[in-house]
């Protein structure tokens, strides 16, 4: 009798087993990301060029992850981006569900030392990047600041609206100002670039330095429209797209002395080849993060996206960064020997240049 019964019990263990290992099998076959959520994380407020393509990202990326995750955009605004920066580095989980829409520049306040910085920018996982964005610096036509000569004149220097010092308007300000030779005000603690619209409207700034494609942002074309705004100078060399060619590049009106002053703007501003950056937590196993580097480039070739960019950010469908390449670039841009740091540090001071 005994006997006879342990057959049936034999077989039974037998098939728990094999639906085991099956069921192992299958779960080891399902994508990673097969119902999970991705926090994509916007280091502004709502309503600036940053939100907007963090938002962006988040509606067209997970088509393109195997496994279909969703992804919910969260705004993380503080310290010019650094707040998000911080918490990506130091507390979100290294396990590919949390991805930052960077503030472009703050690569710059690591460099020079910041006390506020907690990382290490070259440390992240860098996902990807798109659309290459060259600055401008604007100024309200009623102001006494619609030239950089009338800005030399002037008794008092211009106030330009700004996040943070670790912002693109106030690195690029300070740099603009060392080579050309004027002073400026910063007024800091916006949360966003519609936040600095809006104290422009209200009196309490003059100017923006920002890039080239905030022309196609409202209140902007309203603004050139209405003209409420004068175009001082632009980047370069090479003269933008998309504003007047009339606008004066830096390297135009540079001076012959501010020649050293002037190589270090491909450190500085080497931001503007990578206007959309995004990246995740350190320590992500690489697996994880090459799926999330092949969704981001899979994303870009995408015609809808590419019609949605160019419609929102004025992207040219053309410049981007694979994740691999802009690992790279940052590693290359923020590495640098304590000579240049030191020039840098001077240029970024805080104080009122």
């Amino acid at each position: 009798m005994r006997r006879y019964l342990r057959r049936p019990i034999f077989f039974a263990i037998l098939v728990l087993e094999l639906y085991g290992a099956a069921a192992g099998e299958a779960a080891a076959a399902r994508p990673f990301y097969e119902g999970k959520t991705i926090n994509m994380i916007i280091s502004t407020s709502p309503g600036g060029a940053t939100d907007v393509a963090g938002r962006l990202a988040a509606r067209h990326l997970g088509k393109y992850i195997p496994g279909y995750p969703n992804i919910i955009a969260q705004n993380m605004p503080g310290a010019g981006g650094i707040v998000s920066a911080n918490y990506l580095a130091n507390i979100a989980k290294p396990d590919g569900l949390t991805i930052l829409a960077v503030n472009r520049a703050n690569y710059l306040e690591q460099m020079v030392g910041r006390p506020e910085v907690k990382l290490d920018f070259r440390k992240l996982n860098w996902v990807g990047s798109f659309n290459r964005a060259p600055m401008m610096i604007a100024c309200r036509k009623d102001s006494p600041h619609t030239s950089i000569e009338a800005m030399r004149r002037a008794k008092n220097p211009p106030r330009f609206g700004e996040g943070g010092t670790g912002s693109i308007s106030f690195v690029f300000s300070n740099l603009v100002a060392e080579i050309l030779d004027f002073k400026v005000k910063h007024v800091t603690g916006y949360g966003s670039a519609r936040e600095i619209d809006l104290g422009l409207e209200r009196g309490e700034a003059d100017c923006r330095a920002t890039s080239d494609i905030t022309l196609v942002r409202p209140p902007w074309p309203t603004w050139v429209q209405q003209g409420y705004i004068a175009f001082v100078i632009q980047q370069g060399p090479a003269k933008s797209r998309v504003l007047p060619d009339t606008v004066p590049t830096i390297h135009e009106l540079a001076p012959a002395s501010a020649k050293a002053t002037l190589s270090l703007m491909e450190i500085m501003v080497a931001y503007t080849d990578f206007d959309r950056p995004f990246a995740t937590s350190p320590g992500l196993p690489r697996d994880k993060l090459q799926l999330l580097r092949d969704g981001f480039e899979k994303m870009l070739a995408d015609a809808s996206f590419q019609q949605e960019a160019k419609k929102l950010v004025d992207w040219d469908g053309a410049s981007y960064f694979s994740g691999a390449d802009l690992q790279q670039k940052i590693e290359k841009t923020v590495t640098q020997p304590p000579d240049v740091i030191r020039r840098i540090k001077d240029i970024l001071k805080e104080s009122d240049s």
